[in-house]
């Protein structure tokens, strides 16, 4: 028993080793981003690798966070943070309300509907810029902050419906049947019950949600054109030239800034997170 105990014990520090040496392969670019962040421009990419900045500076910050005349780096936070936390709630909002319409409710077409909905999963987002950017600027939308979130208005996308969906299918149906003979209507069913259920897949929507609104670059792109409207991505873009050089010790900078809401939204609810991973029905 000594020895089997023993060999269990050791295949344990084995696996925490090898799984310690692996992280280290994830947790290296981020490393090099906030080293390289206080490092001269001449220092970034020298070879062999500074594991240390020699010489720290923090001329990158102070440059990055001016960013271009009368609009700081603030106001592109500001920016960001209006748009990201706009398209959060409304997605959880729609994407829930439509989800438990194709988990609960009983109508015609309900299946073919679904299926239509899962297959916009698979067209790229080129295949339907041009028509989108052509309805946005008929209803003038474009350079407007309405452009990048009204889509979250209409279910946020398909992904989101179909995760939640598969989590309430897993919900037993004598709770609606229980509330219907008490007088519940169909919304108090989604509001009071089914939705404080759903918290779990929640939290997991609300961080995939977050996570994709505040690092997209493509859409602020194609649909911004005004320098006080730009969010993170696009305005670190700009410090770079069509060379990928340009201002790079400022763009690592503010790549730096832009990661801490990521990580602190991230450790924040992991646990949440992992959890509404993990009891996902797949049921339907």
């Amino acid at each position: 028993m000594r020895s089997s105990s023993f060999r269990s014990a050791a295949a344990t520090v084995v696996l925490y080793v090898v799984l310690s040496l692996l992280s280290l392969l994830f947790v290296f670019p981020l490393y090099w981003l906030v080293v390289s962040s206080f490092k001269p421009l001449s220092a970034i990419f020298r070879i062999p690798f500074e594991w240390w900045p020699v010489d720290w500076t923090f001329k990158h910050y102070k440059d990055g966070w001016r960013f271009m005349g009368s609009v700081t780096f603030a106001r592109v936070y500001l920016n960001t943070a209006y748009v990201t936390i706009v398209s959060v709630v409304a997605t959880v909002f729609t994407s829930t309300l439509v989800a438990f319409g194709f988990a609960r409710l009983r109508f015609f077409g309900k299946n073919a509907l679904f299926v239509a909905l899962l297959a916009t999963m698979m067209l790229p987002t080129q295949v339907t810029l041009v028509p989108t950017f052509l309805i946005f600027d008929y209803l003038n939308l474009i350079d407007t902050y309405a452009a990048l979130y009204i889509g979250a208005f209409f279910g946020g996308g398909a992904f989101y419906i179909f995760l939640i969906r598969q989590f309430i299918m897993g919900l037993p149906f004598d709770l609606d049947e229980s509330a219907r003979l008490d007088g519940a209507s169909t919304f108090r069913i989604y509001w009071s019950i089914i939705l404080p259920l759903c918290s779990p897949v929640l939290i997991t929507i609300v961080i995939l949600s977050f996570t994709w609104t505040y690092n997209d670059f493509f859409t602020p792109l194609i649909f911004l054109s005004s320098i006080e409207k730009f969010t993170v991505p696009v305005a670190i873009n700009t410090f770079l030239d069509e060379a990928g050089t340009g201002k790079v010790g400022v763009a690592i900078a503010m790549t730096t800034l832009s990661v801490v809401p990521l990580l602190a939204v991230f450790f924040a609810a992991q646990r949440r997170f992992m959890q509404g991973i993990a009891t996902t029905g797949l049921k339907g």
